[in-house]
């Protein structure tokens, strides 16, 4: 039924022959229609969206394949979903990075990887790790706003 709907999108291709893959692919691309998630706190809010962006990223690109009548290895290509994929859908996919590295290091502090309790680190050590929290805090936000404007040019 998917291929149905689309198939003037893909004769439109089909016609244009002289276009590269990851033209027809941007062709054929739609982004992810406008999403408001509420409550929550910003972290949970970002996590739901660009989680969501890139998961359309991902099924949105199958899709495509499925329509051209090719098949793209995984194992040979497996960044192969970022082909035409939209700038906002590229910061999504680093703000989520930016968590997962933020984090891994907010679990250093409530794991016992030294067997010394947070309160019992020495005060350099403290310190450093808060300044690295604040640096992953800041790169994570500036993932997420980025974002944010890319989806805001884009019109969505």
């Amino acid at each position: 039924m998917d291929t149905l709907i689309n198939m003037a999108a893909v004769q439109r291709v089909e016609a244009a022959a002289d276009l590269s893959f990851a033209q027809k692919v941007k062709l054929l691309r739609q982004p992810l229609p406008s999403h408001e998630v509420t409550g929550g706190n910003f972290r949970q809010w970002a996590v739901a969206v660009c989680t969501a962006e890139v998961k359309h990223r991902e099924r949105d690109y199958l899709r495509v394949e499925r329509e051209l009548g090719v098949h793209v290895d995984r194992w040979d290509f497996p960044n192969n979903d970022e082909v035409g994929q939209y700038p906002h859908e590229a910061h999504a996919g680093a703000a989520l990075l930016w968590l997962s590295h933020l984090q891994a290091h907010e679990s250093e502090k409530r794991t016992p990887w030294s067997f010394v309790p947070f309160c019992d680190w020495r005060r350099e050590t403290r310190a450093a790790w808060m300044q690295k929290r604040r640096d992953l805090w800041r790169g994570f936000l500036r993932a997420v706003h980025a974002y944010q404007s890319a989806r805001k040019e884009a019109g969505l």
